[in-house]
């Protein structure tokens, strides 16, 4: 069956254009990269499942029903409705939390960058331009700078002054190449850097991600779902690093340990690679072992809780959350999370919360008639 075919069938099924075109794209890279086995990879496709996705979880026939496929997650896009903007963008996010007791768990944002001007923050006590972004960076010492609305920490970079040099991304440049840097990245924000609270940072000095998911279907009983918990993999000697790989060499992707919804505690390291896992108990770069509970774990639950609240209209929310010496802290929000982590260690299908929730989504999505999928295949964001 061609591509075209494909595409009109995934868009009588559900999905949107956007969503059914970069599955379509997946299946053919995966296809192309060399890195699984021919025959398997088929059978995985077949059945609506990523190769990596497959390979991770080990499926098998026996197991298949667990999981929920790529393709159906792929199909579900999206989740929330159009107040989704209110937790994709960083920004936005920001300005919902500003003046209420709920800023104290979002780092402190500095700047924005737009293509004609550079946007002063509340963190910047409101100083303009160039000079006074330097200024905030001196007092400060580290910026954290990142996509407004990206995710798999692609754009991140680190802003630094060692008190005589500008550092970006460890590089020494001076004034004149930090502004070239922020003239550079349109749709930037530039925030707080945060660091991991003392137990966690010695496993790993880089901040780690605790990836939460909230259901809140009702709009007013949000239920913090699957959760696991991952690892900084960069050189701890450099203090920054992306804690992702994307699944396009045979290089390991990420270190990731499973943490229990109900009391944080934290173990059965594994290592992801595209094509495989492995169990690793110990990071790979520090050695330590990556198991414990994490430090005030219930008011990490009632931060996530409290937000999800605040966005009710959102049911659906991927929060990457983050534990920090004053507690805990949320980096972004996201609407339409990845499903292959979630389900490393255990399948949605054997969730209570999760289980349930998908499997309500998905017959609702059954029982649209043929104008109302027409109308959804041409959301686009």
């Amino acid at each position: 069956m061609s591509e075209n075919n494909d595409l009109e069938r995934m868009l009588s099924e559900g999905f949107t254009r956007r969503f059914a075109t970069g599955y379509l794209r997946t299946l053919e890279r995966e296809r192309e990269s060399g890195l699984f086995d021919a025959d398997y990879l088929a059978w995985c496709h077949a059945h609506g499942f990523t190769g990596e996705s497959a390979c991770a979880y080990g499926l098998t026939d026996h197991t298949l029903g667990s999981y929920l496929s790529d393709y159906d997650y792929a199909r579900l896009w999206p989740l929330n409705g159009w107040q989704r903007i209110w937790i994709n963008d960083k920004l936005t996010l920001n300005a919902l939390v500003q003046g209420t007791d709920l800023e104290r768990y979002v780092p402190a944002y500095f700047y924005y960058t737009e293509p004609d001007r550079l946007l002063p923050l509340a963190g910047s006590a409101w100083r303009p331009g160039v000079e006074g972004l330097l200024r905030t960076l001196r007092e400060r010492g580290e910026f954290a700078c990142k996509p407004c609305n990206g995710s798999l920490a692609k754009g991140f970079h680190h802003l630094a002054w060692d008190g005589g040099s500008y550092l970006v991304d460890g590089e020494e440049v001076g004034a004149a190449g930090v502004e070239a840097f922020v003239a550079g990245h349109p749709n930037y924000v530039f925030t707080e850097f945060i660091r991991p609270e003392a137990s966690l940072a010695r496993v790993n000095p880089l901040i780690h991600t605790i990836r939460t998911l909230v259901l809140d279907p009702t709009g007013c009983d949000p239920v913090p779902a699957m959760t696991y918990l991952r690892f900084g993999m960069g050189d701890p000697a450099s203090g920054t690093g992306a804690n992702y790989v994307e699944p396009t060499t045979a290089d390991i992707c990420s270190f990731n340990v499973h943490v229990d919804v109900a009391t944080g505690a934290y173990g059965d390291g594994r290592l992801v690679y595209a094509n495989r896992v492995e169990e690793c108990r110990e990071h790979p770069v520090s050695g330590v072992a990556a198991e414990g509970v994490v430090p005030r774990w219930d008011e990490l639950l009632e931060m996530v809780r409290r937000i999800a609240l605040k966005v009710g209209a959102c049911e659906y929310l991927g929060f990457d959350a983050c534990m920090t010496e004053r507690g805990p802290m949320i980096m972004e929000i996201n609407s339409h999370t990845g499903i292959k982590y979630l389900q490393l260690f255990r399948p949605v299908f054997d969730d209570p919360v999760a289980g349930p929730y998908f499997e309500r989504r998905l017959a609702r999505l059954d029982s649209l008639s043929e104008d109302e999928r027409r109308a959804r295949s041409t959301i686009v964001r």
